[in-house]
């Protein structure tokens, strides 16, 4: 099991954000969270995260990117605890060769290599988003756990970056707006309301009237 919450409830001052969540999640499961700006998703995935900080990988919607930093550096700093400082301050002022062709190559796979040298200030909200991806996938998690992170992507490249994290990551909780992609692209896909799970099910299972909720709770 990667995660369980029973009767879990959430708040913030007299709010309640999440609300009696039960819910839980197998190691393995590529899960969509699908809900409108509010619907609890940023927070539902922060509480996960917060339970499995050592094997999880965590983008959160703002992606803490260090914009005057390069493509390659914002990436290589996935690494940090791993090396050594003399190793780490090498690689910032002249990156290794393996380094840099270690990150060429998950940048190819997002169709972003061509920026590896480039500020993040300089790049696109897409090309930010694949950015952070990329540094996800340079580390040695297992867990993937995603807010919004191809809000600003076409459903093509979209599709791309998908598969490239199913490819990765073992298990997998990524927020959404989409729902054709996460019907697509994920075993398992959760709609969220006002703070509360109100549709969970494989996305084999999910009938028509069930996609009209999940394009409602999008809203």
């Amino acid at each position: 099991m990667s995660f369980s919450l029973q009767n879990h409830t959430i708040s913030y001052g007299d709010i309640d954000v999440l609300n009696d969540i039960n819910l839980e999640i197998k190691k393995g499961e590529k899960v969509a969270l699908l809900g409108s700006s509010g619907s609890g998703k940023s927070t539902l995935l922060k509480n996960l995260y917060s339970m499995e900080k050592t094997h999880s990988s965590y983008i959160p919607q703002d992606l803490s990117l260090v914009n005057n930093l390069s493509v390659f550096h914002n990436i290589y700093l996935s690494l940090l605890d791993n090396n050594s400082t003399f190793y780490n301050i090498r690689n910032l002022i002249k990156p290794v060769k393996k380094e840099v062709q270690n990150v060429d190559d998950i940048l190819a796979s997002l169709h972003l290599n061509d920026k590896i040298f480039i500020k993040v200030s300089q790049l696109s909200g897409g090309q930010k988003q694949r950015t952070a991806i990329a540094r996800s996938l340079n580390t040695n998690k297992t867990i993937l756990l995603a807010d919004e992170p191809i809000s600003a992507l076409d459903e093509k490249l979209s599709s791309v970056v998908l598969e490239c994290i199913k490819n990765k990551f073992d298990t997998i909780v990524c927020a959404l707006h989409n729902v054709n992609l996460a019907l697509e692209n994920f075993d398992r896909v959760i709609g969220l309301s006002d703070g509360k799970i109100v549709l969970d099910k494989h996305s084999s299972d999910i009938t028509s009237l069930d996609t009209q909720t999940l394009y409602n709770v999008c809203k």
